[in-house]
């Protein structure tokens, strides 16, 4: 049964003259306009209380009333008091005195401010002020604990997103910034129970609370639904400054134009309806159907693991099986991550259409979180909603998908919609010590998490993925993770983080235990529970060969294939690499091979531009044009993730084995395809490069290749094909999948000849990995305790360039990101070759027209990673910055943005020379190589 928290009291405690004086808001000129104290405590009640009745998923008002010995009413109105309390520290001389024309008011009302206090009063921030008083109120007005009543005060100190203890000189609660002074002490007191009478708490319920364990998880919530109410009382378009009451009627209006939208109700139909209407899947897969089984089975929520190899269907397996959880368990939403902003903005069509299809009548909320979601077009084209009602377009009609933008527009509340579709950093974020962090689980509790190619996770990430499952499964959040297939060592730590989260075990998988793929592994109780799939009739089969040579080699054996017919694909592990080989083939193709080259330093247009075509010559339903020639695509690792294309033959530089599967998938991908085969290409076939092999002893790899994987890795995937290759002739999906990769990650030892090469690179990737845990776990946020926040996911960095670490969540190098501008006569123009307005001028008059700046903004590059290390990336940033454009300032699409200038597409930093080209892309050479 769902509870309905009660309206703030309209009768509430009447206040003595010395609380309406004090002050909460003002507009820091002359304080003319300013709002009371006592009235912002209401506002920000009024709003939790809407949040918790129309906002909060009902898995999540659950999850926090389970604490409250499941009494929703009284979780509520603990929610809508700790909401309503938490600038109680604004009851203080410290924050008083920030104001003096109010602050004489508030003398004059018998509240001594010492003269002193106007000079210290940073040493006491209101929130931490907050924490002492209201922790003072619990033990001396209802008898609580120290313990226990620094559990209810640990929120409001957290709501300005830390929780950072105070400073414990305060203990004794007689400076004179906390207020010394009996009348201080008396209207603090008031002000607190002012807050507890609007929310409804009775001495009862107090007495309830005095021996409730408040859980961190249920804390979390609380100081995140407090925060974001505190973010909306604030709002002046709704809450306007007077120093006059304002009704709850008139707070109830402003949360209705406000329009945060209700959460979604799920109502997963029968398997039938499922599959075939809200699927598309008129023959579902045996993976998809196992799991929608699965998922309605199980008792309570839990992590699924699902491997297949790809193009089963994973995707829609997950989007059904959303639906079944959803239903089961009250939830209000799913977060969809992937690896990058190209495979996410791919599925975020997807999702789209599901949507369309499951809505019905409701009207829901999505977002596409990823630092470029305002340049995606599918999402642009979704309505929005305005947090001051609605766009200039009008109201939309029911059953409608919307964007909010208070939820959208502020990074902060990323996971906050409905739906959201985004790259995994947004789901790590959440276990990354930083401001708000609680604002990011709000938003993940109550939701179903789907992470799509978690193979794609790093170690250094999955410190990170493991710690937000171990808080997810506190806040009972199920977790579906897909891949093509794990070693069972990262199977195992995912499965262990999960169930810590819920306080149980995790047995060690037996090394003897047989292999089974396609697969579901699932928590439980008593421990993981392994579902084998049958395979789909789908089968892939390739031969694996091995070509010793320089780009130019490859480029020419590569047009060789082209020369009998179809498709080849080049895939190189670094950008340099790609162009280099492309280089190469462009000299000799001649007019019957056609090229193209795909990475990740193309103007986001371009590549675009470049993935369409591929999707519509190589895709599963491809345009269908007569004549077509030979292609050869030369790509980096891009396109192993983001584009579903099929090609006869693949030359990859050697990586982990199960990367090489993973790009192995593009090969004889469509089924539909294999009468239309070239003769020639009748066998999938994959030839390996940047190795090469002198007599028995260890490969020897490109320095390359070594640079972006390290040389363990890539011996164990070389071992491990060398060995199956001596009893097959190929390598067959699904069968060999997920034994080649135990078998690569788990058994495999050292071939004869390759001893020592392989124990020194397995101490080094040992090393590395150490680092990387022990540098992660510096900013991880602590797993779930029997404590209160205080001091709770604290980062103590002095060193500047530690704290830059510590804003991500991935190991890698600082990427510099510019916005491309062409110099042409002086002036600086949009570029000529640009898809949107090129030749348009980008520095002109005091203000740059917003469709003129949201086409510039397009054309933006991400610089190579060793640009941004420190030194060399500081120096480039202060030469970028010598080119601001001063009305780029004006722009919300260009604000702070580094312009990268170019003359005939050169230009010249830090000792290298930059060249923007429509068939290279990016091309960074040092000066000295010229």
């Amino acid at each position: 049964m769902i509870v309905i928290a009660p309206s703030l009291s309209t009768d509430p405690l009447p206040l003595s003259r010395e609380a309406q004086t004090l002050w909460a808001k003002s507009d820091y000129e002359d304080g003319g306009a300013w709002l009371p104290l006592y009235q912002h405590i209401a506002d920000s009640g009024d709003v939790a209380r809407t949040q918790w009745n129309e906002f909060l998923p009902t898995a999540t008002k659950v999850l926090i009333a389970d604490v409250f010995e499941g009494d929703q009413l009284l979780a509520a109105k603990t929610l809508t008091w700790l909401a309503a309390g938490h600038d109680l520290g604004k009851a203080t001389p410290a924050f008083t005195s920030q104001m003096p024309a109010l602050c004489e008011a508030v003398e004059e009302a018998g509240l001594p401010v010492h003269p002193a206090v106007h000079h210290r009063r940073a040493k006491l921030p209101h929130a931490h002020a907050s924490f002492l008083i209201l922790r003072r109120h619990l033990e001396q007005r209802w008898g609580f604990s120290r313990k226990q009543a620094a559990r209810f005060a640990a929120v409001p100190l957290g709501h300005h997103g830390a929780f950072t203890a105070p400073n414990p000189h305060f203990a004794g609660y007689d400076d004179d910034l906390l207020g010394r002074e009996p009348e201080w002490h008396a209207v603090q007191e008031e002000l607190a129970e002012f807050a507890a009478a609007l929310a409804g708490l009775t001495a009862d319920d107090f007495m309830r609370l005095a021996d409730l364990p408040l859980d961190q998880p249920t804390a979390i919530a609380a100081t995140a639904l407090t925060i974001f109410a505190d973010w909306i009382a604030s709002s002046t378009d709704h809450f306007p400054l007077r120093s006059t009451p304002r009704s709850p009627e008139d707070a109830r209006k402003a949360m209705k134009n406000f329009g945060l939208p209700p959460p979604w109700r799920a109502e997963a139909p029968d398997d039938a309806v499922l599959f075939a209407e809200h699927l598309g899947l008129d023959s579902p897969r045996p993976l998809q159907t196992g799991i929608i089984e699965l998922a309605r089975s199980i008792p309570s929520p839990e992590l699924f693991i699902l491997e297949a190899p790809t193009g089963e269907g994973k995707t829609k397996a997950a989007l059904g099986t959303c639906e079944v959880l959803a239903t089961k368990f009250g939830l209000g939403g799913v977060m969809l991550t992937l690896p990058t902003q190209a495979t996410a903005d791919g599925l975020f069509a997807v999702t789209k259409e599901w949507l369309d299809a499951i809505q019905g009548a409701q009207d829901v909320s999505i977002s596409l979180a990823h630092g470029k979601s305002a340049f995606s077009t599918d999402f642009r084209s979704i309505p929005k909603v305005s947090h001051i009602g609605a766009d200039t377009d009008g109201a939309y009609s029911s059953g409608t998908v919307v964007a909010h933008s208070y939820l959208t527009g502020r990074r902060k509340l990323a996971t906050m919609s409905d739906f959201v579709i985004g790259t995994i950093d947004q789901l790590l974020l959440g276990a990354l010590c930083s401001k708000h962090v609680v604002l990011r689980h709000l938003g993940l509790m109550g939701k179903v998490v789907v992470i799509d190619e978690v193979h794609a996770s790093d170690g250094f990430m999955r410190q990170y993925l493991c710690r937000i499952l171990t808080w997810l499964a506190a806040y009972r959040v199920p977790v579906i993770a897909m891949s093509a297939t794990l070693p069972p060592t990262i199977r195992h730590e995912l499965l262990a983080a999960y169930d810590a989260g819920l306080n149980r075990s995790t047995p060690t998988p037996d090394s003897d235990e047989p292999i089974v793929y396609p697969r579901i592994t699932v928590t439980s109780p008593t421990g993981p529970r392994i579902v084998a799939l049958p395979p789909s009739s789908r089968s892939a089969r390739f031969t694996v060969e091995e070509l010793n040579g320089e780009t130019a080699e490859i480029a020419a054996a590569a047009l060789v294939e082209a020369s009998h017919g179809g498709n080849i694909a080049v895939v190189c592990n670094t950008v340099r690499r790609a162009q280099d080989i492309y280089r190469a083939a462009k000299e000799s193709a001649g007019p019957r091979i056609d090229l193209r080259l795909l990475h990740s330093r193309f103007l986001t247009p371009d590549r675009i531009a470049k993935e369409q075509e591929l999707r519509d010559r190589l895709g599963p339903n491809p345009v269908r044009e007569q004549g077509h020639r030979p292609l050869v695509v030369v790509a980096t690792q891009v396109i192993e993730q983001s584009l579903d294309i099929d090609f006869d033959v693949m030359f990859s530089d050697v990586a982990p084995i199960d990367l090489i599967l993973q790009r192995a998938g593009r090969l004889h991908r469509h089924e539909w395809k294999a009468k239309q085969r070239p003769a020639a290409h009748h066998a999938a076939r994959m030839i390996l490069t940047g190795i090469s092999r002198i007599d028995g002893s260890a490969p020897v790899f490109d320095n390359g290749c070594l640079a972006v994987y390290g040389a363990a890795p890539l011996l164990r995937s070389m071992a491990t094909l060398d060995e199956h290759l001596t009893s097959q002739h190929a390598v067959t999906s699904p069968d060999d999948v997920a034994t080649l990769v135990t078998r690569a990650y788990e058994s495999i030892e050292a071939p004869s000849g390759w001893d020592d090469t392989w124990a020194a690179a397995e101490e080094v990737a040992a090393n590395l990995r150490a680092e990387k845990e022990a540098r992660a776990d510096m900013f991880r946020i602590p797993p779930p305790a029997r404590q209160s926040l205080v001091d709770w996911a604290r980062l103590d960095i002095a060193d500047p360039s530690e704290q830059r670490g510590a804003a991500q969540v991935r190991d890698s190098e600082d990427t510099i990101e510019v916005v491309l501008v062409e110099r042409v006569n002086g002036c600086l123009r949009i570029p000529s070759w640009a898809s949107s307005k090129p030749g348009a001028d980008v520095n002109i008059g005091t203000v740059i027209e917003h469709d003129i700046a949201y086409a510039a903004s397009l054309n933006t590059l991400r610089l190579p990673g060793y640009l941004g290390r420190p030194g060399i990336g500081d120096e480039l940033i202060r030469e970028l910055e010598n080119d601001c454009i001063d009305t780029w300032q004006n722009s919300p699409w260009l604000r702070g943005v580094l312009p990268l200038i170019v003359d005939e597409g050169d230009a010249e930093h830090v000792g290298h020379l930059f060249h923007y080209d429509v068939d290279l892309g990016l091309v960074v050479t040092k000066k000295e190589n010229q």
